[in-house]
């Protein structure tokens, strides 16, 4: 070398990305390959959900006589299902299947063991309390509704509860909703009570005949009946589906030994705490007796539910025609395997003292189930999020002999972006598509074939995050650097830890427990990363892709279990869930979500593919082919009758009214007849326009005269939040329905208690479903009721400020009742009306009353709608 010249660099630079032989490169098809592979982690996700246990049935009962035995059960269930809806108030619900649990508690009593005790109670209760459902506020009136409890005398009288509810929404049988359950328990009861020992605590076993209006006869247990302050706890079965395996959702609160029994002692575990905060949001438009035990009585607790096919969910379609004997099985082992669990746990009496962190739980595929205290999930979520960025770059660093750590990093930061910026693109376009097939009038496509939200939503999303990476590869490639192009994929990967460790961590700093979804999917990488250190695969050529995609497999199982999990319940849901959202940009986000999470750890491999664009017009393609295919074939119409295996129908409740308006001194004014039409999925008005009527007689109640001068518009609302949800639309009608009684609130005076207060006497009188209105005048205030010691927050609707007080009999009682109303007024002086009031009575199951009109106006609609008939009278007053 000569004097002077300058040293060459030992370093070879070169851009390998532009080597036509580059041998990291890849053909396109392999990315049809990782596709597949998706497809092939969600059919492994897909049947450890809806897997089931074989069914025993009464044949082994010699061989398991201590086992849970499905068929006896299911004839339980039948037993119920044969009486059809099961209304609190109905003969059905309050005299047939009371008498049902009787016989079966008798035979119960017959064949116990000697050593066992079984203690049962037949209470009918009556209350008031204050109900606030998506921030609705009503008050919750109860007369006479019937609860059957059973209790299995344990060694103390400390008790576990054990809660499901036997009535039924109007026109469903209610089979999983929740006879099921109830029949599960019935099964549970004669096992355990079958048994030489008795258990370390008392097992109380709650069927209670008012749920669905609104939680009522578990108020009335858990505030009244004398049992109630021994229970410690409490499992609650429940329903939103029809079948499949029940989740336990919620926990406690803050009852980490709870959890640790469920891990110990069930057999077939399916749990998350992320259902727990998800059912938190409000998102599911459902309640349960959970919250009743929790905040009236104090109890902690668990919530096991069903959710898979929710089309069937409060339909005519819950029956066991839909229902299996392995669905009781699996449901039967667990229920009596953690029941067993917690009346024999010495923490259940120490109940008071175990008060701690919540829980962080959640299985994987039903075979495996995690769970630990919240404390150490900010210590596990915090080293994982730190390890997965860090180990990922010293097992990099130290494969390039730390020359190329600027390069590293570069890389990572871009692959960050690129993944962040793919996630706001991908929710952005699936926001655009929502709202395009709004316009279109093409709205849940998918409903019935969950399978083309893959090719509506899913595949547009992966073109989006696709273009983002070909668009970061190229306009930030570097060429001077000496990372392979598979050294630049890996420095890649640890950009997506990044992201997933600023997921991770912030929900971790802000509470949320479902932060561990995050963390598993680090966790993965982390230990891909190790693998491919130990065995120095980091300058192969293959060798570590095949190392990453073994370890993504479990990341794609666990993510495509989400995916269908979220799929399986949102979808049902937007046929309940009225005009609020539209249910494609619901589906949509949640279809971007759960992308972005399966494939973010596949995204950075786009690198290796050769020609990456064929990959993107591949998904283009699918996406274009299936828009004319939902828009002008039978494809994509969302609903289905009873035809098919699973019918998913359009929801609707009509209600033939006859409205009657008095004066200030009670004379009748006048009348009208009329149908409400309530419409629970957003195309709802469509096909009432198309099928029902199309003439200026039809329109939204917003429309309707009665808005203009009545409380309420004078419409027989019978649960007030589902007027602030759903559409509603009204039709004169030429007859009035045939109505042989009514619940009356009659005025009996008014008497002055103060300069500012009066007070309005009233005696009501009645014993069906049944609902009033109360509407201060302005300057006037309602301030006390007998109703309650307290008066609820009011509610507002058309403008309109009042209260909203819902009342549900169960057993005839011929007595009236007096009911009170003091109004506070500004002026002293004042002289006119105090108030304005509505009496509804609503009548579920009468079909004696429906008359020709009503029943030819039911003949009218299509057979893939569920319609739920009633008839209402509505009584309007001022005084």
């Amino acid at each position: 070398m000569a004097k002077g010249a300058k040293k060459q660099s030992k370093t070879a630079y070169f851009r390998i990305d532009n080597e036509a032989n580059n041998v990291h490169r890849v053909d396109p098809q392999y990315g049809i390959l990782v596709v597949l592979l998706v497809l092939a982690a969600g059919s492994v996700s897909n049947y450890f959900l809806k897997n089931l246990p074989d069914a025993l049935t009464v044949n082994d009962l010699e061989r398991y006589p201590n086992t849970f035995i499905a068929e006896r059960a299911w004839n339980n269930l039948k037993s119920f299902t044969d009486l059809g809806p099961r209304v609190a108030g109905t003969k059905a619900n309050d005299e047939l299947a009371v008498d049902i649990f009787k016989r079966e508690t008798e035979t119960i009593q017959a064949t116990k063991h000697k050593n066992q005790e079984v203690i049962t109670e037949n209470q009918i209760v009556t209350g008031v309390f204050n109900f606030t459902f998506y921030s609705t506020s009503m008050t919750s009136v109860y007369r006479n509704v019937q609860n059957v409890v059973v209790k299995l005398v344990g060694e103390s009288d400390d008790a576990l509860l054990l809660n499901c509810h036997f009535d039924s929404v109007p026109g469903s049988p209610g089979a999983s909703d929740d006879v099921a359950s109830c029949a599960v328990m019935l099964e549970i009861l004669r096992v355990m009570s079958r048994s030489p020992e008795r258990n370390r605590h008392s097992i109380i076993f709650l069927f209670n005949g008012a749920e669905e209006t609104l939680l009522q006869a578990s108020h009335g247990f858990i505030t009244q009946h004398p049992w109630a302050k021994y229970i410690k706890a409490f499992i609650n079965l429940e329903s939103a589906g029809s079948g499949g395996k029940e989740v336990l959702f919620q926990s406690g609160p803050n009852r980490v030994w709870m959890v640790d029994v469920y891990a110990k002692t069930v057999r077939y575990p399916f749990a998350q705490a992320m259902a727990e905060e998800l059912f938190k949001t409000g998102l599911i438009p459902s309640d349960t007796d959970f919250r009743i035990f929790r905040d009236y009585g104090e109890i902690p607790g668990m919530d096991l539910a069903h959710f898979l096919n929710g089309y069937r969910y409060h339909t005519k379609y819950d029956s066991l025609e839909y229902l299996s004997l392995s669905v009781l099985q699996h449901t039967g082992d667990n229920a009596l395997a953690l029941t067993r669990g917690m009346a024999n746990s010495e923490h259940l009496s120490a109940v008071e003292d175990e008060q701690g962190s919540s829980a962080v739980f959640f299985d994987f595929m039903g075979v495996i189930f995690v769970n630990y205290s919240s404390n150490l999930a900010m210590f596990i979520n915090t080293s994982v999020a730190i390890l997965s960025v860090l180990i990922p770059y010293l097992s990099l660093s130290r494969a390039t002999d730390n020359r190329e750590s600027s390069s590293i990093w570069r890389e990572a930061f871009y692959e960050f972006l690129a993944i962040l910026i793919g996630t706001v693109l991908s929710v952005s376009t699936v926001t655009l598509l929502a709202r395009q097939m709004e316009a279109m009038n093409t709205l849940m496509t998918w409903y019935s074939n969950r399978w083309l939200i893959i090719n509506l939503y899913c595949a547009p999303v992966l073109v989006v995050h696709c273009l983002t990476q070909m668009f970061f590869n190229s306009y930030f490639e570097k060429s001077k650097t000496s990372l392979t192009t598979g050294m630049i994929t890996q420095a890649k990967l640890i950009g997506v830890n990044i992201f997933w460790s600023i997921a991770s961590l912030s929900l971790t700093v802000a509470g949320y427990r479902c932060a561990y979804i995050f963390m598993i999917l680090q966790l993965c990488s982390l230990l891909s990363t190790v693998a491919n250190w130990l065995l120095a695969a980091q300058r192969t050529v293959r060798k570590w892709i095949l190392i990453h995609l073994l370890f993504q497999f479990v990341v794609i199982v666990w993510s495509s279990f989400y995916y269908i999990v979220f799929v399986n319940l949102f979808v049902p849901i937007t046929g309940r869930s009225g005009r609020v959202v539209n249910p494609d940009f619901i589906i949509g986000a949640v279809v971007g979500l759960c992308v972005v999470q399966t494939c973010s750890y596949l995204l950075p491999l786009i690198t290796l593919v050769r020609k990456p664009s064929r990959l993107t017009a591949a998904f283009s393609a699918l996406f274009l082919l299936t828009i004319p295919i939902v828009c002008f074939t039978s494809i994509g119409f969302p609903y289905r009758d009873s035809t098919s295996t699973e019918p998913s129908t359009q929801r609707h409740i009509v209600t033939h009214t006859l409205r009657a308006f008095h004066d200030e001194i009670g004379l009748l004014k006048h009348t009208d007849n009329g149908f409400l039409f309530e419409t629970m999925d957003v195309n709802g008005g469509r096909t009432l326009k198309q099928y029902i009527a199309s003439d200026d007689s039809f329109s939204p109640i917003e429309e309707m005269k009665s808005c203009k001068t009545e409380l309420f518009c004078a419409i027989p609302f019978d649960a007030m939040w589902r007027q602030m949800h759903f559409d509603h639309f009204w039709q004169s009608a030429k007859t009035a329905p045939a109505v042989h009684n009514m619940f009356t609130l009659a005025y009996e005076g008014k008497e002055k208690l103060s300069d500012h207060v009066w007070r309005i006497n009233f005696k009501a009188e009645g014993n069906l479903q049944s609902a009033i209105y109360v509407g201060p005048k302005p300057g006037v205030e309602l301030v006390a009721w007998s109703l309650q010691d307290v008066v609820a927050p009011p509610v507002t609707f058309n403008d309109q400020e009042g209260y909203f007080v819902y009342i549900t009999h169960g057993l005839a009682n011929p007595k009236p009742w007096n009911v009170t109303m003091d109004f506070k007024i500004e002026d002293p002086k004042h002289d006119g009306l105090l108030v304005e009031l509505g009496v509804v009575t609503k009548f579920w199951e009468y079909h004696e009353m429906h008359n020709d009109e009503f029943k030819q106006l039911l003949e009218k609609f299509p057979p893939w709608t569920n319609v739920v008939p009633s008839v209402a009278v509505v009584n309007m007053f001022a005084l």
